[in-house]
């Protein structure tokens, strides 16, 4: 479901050129710095805790999924496990956090790696069909009064109209479609296993609409909070490049790169691609802060755990 990964030095370097960017243009642009000082506690605080119920929705999705595999993970496993992979992603190239979690899951419950791949394109999958839909129904409506809008309702229609066509092939059509390539085959293969059971997919469904408009409420409170006057609805909308973001994965924490989708989204419905750019890093550094909190404590708790299964195996 991603592009290819770049090694681990240009990632780096691309991290630094990244960096390198957003501090001349905001050095550039002194008057969008101005704005930090419109910050409050409360507004800090009320993004902080909504990226925590952001990064956690993805413990329940793991839960789901995992159940579906007669895999039955405890609490602090669902629950911390997302926040370690985000870490795990902010600390090393290449997804580390991601490739660790899919390690943990194979040696402490013989969750395979072809399994969790299958999953984690299947959140995808679900992701995108929601993201497209919601992007497309929202800009139906404001397509009226913003005309210039169009470019963009038509890539949320396209993409919505082609993962749903891939959504309703039959089982055996799909599975022809299994060896048309390696990024689309664990997404083919996830959906697959899952969509024979109407109630899964319905709490997947639900969960990846929790997740989008939680996401869409953090950029709300975000802009509120450099108090740029933005509805709902054209938040929502920028709020949905993050998702699309994740389809090129070149940095660590995709830094870079998502701040480029959302200062572009941002542009495109006449907010200001500085006014995107600044609540772009807003939304991170909120997003540091709740993993940087929850995940070191649960893997602390995960770490105790398999000493004591150690120690229990070895009795």
């Amino acid at each position: 479901m991603k592009m290819g990964r770049p090694k681990p030095v240009l990632a780096v370097i691309l991290v630094l050129v990244s960096l390198g960017a957003i501090i001349f243009y905001l050095r550039s642009n002194a008057n969008l710095l101005g704005m930090l000082g419109n910050l409050s506690l409360e507004m800090v605080v009320a993004l902080v805790l909504l990226r925590l119920v952001f990064v956690g929705l993805n413990g329940v999705f793991l839960k789901l999924f995992a159940a579906k595999l007669d895999v039955n993970l405890v609490w602090y496993e669902w629950m911390g496990l997302p926040y370690i992979t985000t870490m795990g992603n902010y600390l090393t190239p290449l997804s580390g956090g991601m490739l660790a979690r899919a390690a943990y899951l194979k040696n402490q419950h013989g969750f395979s790696y072809s399994h969790f791949s299958t999953l984690l394109a299947t959140n995808y999958l679900m992701t995108f069909w929601v993201a497209s839909l919601t992007g497309a129904f929202m800009l139906a409506f404001l397509l009226r009064t913003r005309p210039f809008n169009s470019v963009l309702f038509a890539f949320f229609l396209v993409s919505w109209v082609g993962i749903s066509i891939l959504l309703l092939m039959p089982v055996s059509k799909l599975g022809e479609l299994k060896h048309f390539g390696r990024h689309l085959a664990p997404a083919i293969s996830g959906w697959i296993s899952v969509k024979g059971d109407r109630r899964l997919v319905l709490r997947l469904f639900l969960l990846s609409v929790i997740s989008v408009l939680t996401n869409g409420i953090a950029f709300w409170v975000g802009y509120r909070a450099l108090e740029i006057q933005v509805s709902f609805e054209f938040a929502l909308i920028i709020s949905l490049s993050t998702v699309f973001s994740a389809l090129i994965n070149l940095t660590p924490g995709n830094f870079g790169v998502r701040e480029t989708f959302v200062s572009f989204a941002s542009e495109m419905v006449g907010i200001g691609g500085g006014q995107g750019l600044l609540v772009a890093l807003l939304i991170r550094a909120a997003t540091l802060i709740s993993v940087f909190t929850l995940g070191p404590l649960f893997a602390g708790i995960l770490a105790r755990e398999m000493g004591l299964r150690l120690q229990g195996g070895a009795n």
